[in-house]
């Protein structure tokens, strides 16, 4: 959960999702998803392969490993 918690504040999660990942206008809530739906679409932001959305999202996934991806699901979940 540390792990994950600093990887969420070193690519800044919390500048467009807001502090408690709520979302805000056009930008969606990611706390307390579903863990496989989170890891699914941040890897897909990754490659790329995720359509009709902003592309700054895969500029912000592209150093993210898939270790790290399964970790910030984990953690996303998990936020109440």
């Amino acid at each position: 959960m540390q792990r994950a918690q600093a990887l969420a504040q070193q690519h800044r999660c919390d500048t467009c999702h807001n502090p408690d990942f709520s979302g805000k206008e056009n930008v969606p809530r990611i706390a307390n998803q579903r863990e496989d739906y989170l890891a699914r679409t941040l890897a897909e932001y990754k490659d790329n392969s995720r359509t009709g959305y902003d592309a700054s999202m895969a500029d912000v996934m592209a150093p993210v490993t898939p270790g790290q991806i399964a970790d910030l699901a984990y953690f996303l979940a998990r936020v109440r």
